[in-house]
């Protein structure tokens, strides 16, 4: 971290903060060191190294990342920082140190392996037996009594239907007078 720049972004909550550290990551060749919680209100840090413009460009477009999500306390780029700060940059409680980003590539590891499950039989699935019921037919009745018509234009489309003339009549507008009825809200 000698030759390198440490940037620093502070932020409102973990989902601010892993979006500020993957646009800065995809941003630039920075290599996340981690994230550290820094108080009990949810407030934390993400810090990153780099060469300085590097730092630079990814500090900032992670502040305008998080900016969208939460509230970005404080921002930081400390070019070419003292190697006493080191211990107090990479501490203990500093997750995700030595995280693979883009400036560095991904190192083949030998996973620890896990013990195999052991496959159980699955129970024997039993074919559903579905019954369709058949729709049924009602017998419609020989005679039925017609609907008496609730309105003159029902009773117009009745008489048409059962062949009688249709008996066409205006409906019946109150005759202008030319005068205004006084509502009552009128002025005295």
């Amino acid at each position: 971290m000698m030759n390198l720049s440490l940037g620093t972004i502070e932020v409102c909550g973990l989902p601010a903060a892993l979006e500020a550290a993957d646009v800065a990551c995809k941003t630039a060749d920075v290599k996340l060191i981690g994230y550290e919680a820094t108080d009990g209100l949810g407030m934390v840090a993400v810090k990153i190294e780099g060469n300085v413009s590097a730092v630079q460009s990814a500090i900032a477009a992670a502040r305008a990342a998080a900016g969208r999500i939460t509230t970005v306390f404080a921002t930081s780029v400390i070019a070419r920082p003292n190697p006493q700060i080191e211990p107090v940059v990479d501490t203990d409680v500093t997750v995700g140190r030595g995280a693979a980003t883009s400036a560095t590539p991904l190192e083949s590891k030998p996973r620890p392996r896990r013990k195999a499950a052991v496959p159980t039989p699955a129970p024997a699935e039993a074919e559903p037996t579905a019954t369709v019921a058949e729709p049924t037919v009602d017998a419609v009745p020989a005679e039925t009594e017609p609907i008496a018509p609730e309105s003159p234009a029902a009773q117009t489309a009745a008489d048409q239907d059962a062949g009688e003339p249709a008996q066409t009549a205006a409906p019946a507008r109150p005759a202008r007078t030319g005068q205004r009825a006084k509502s009552s809200y009128a002025k005295k």
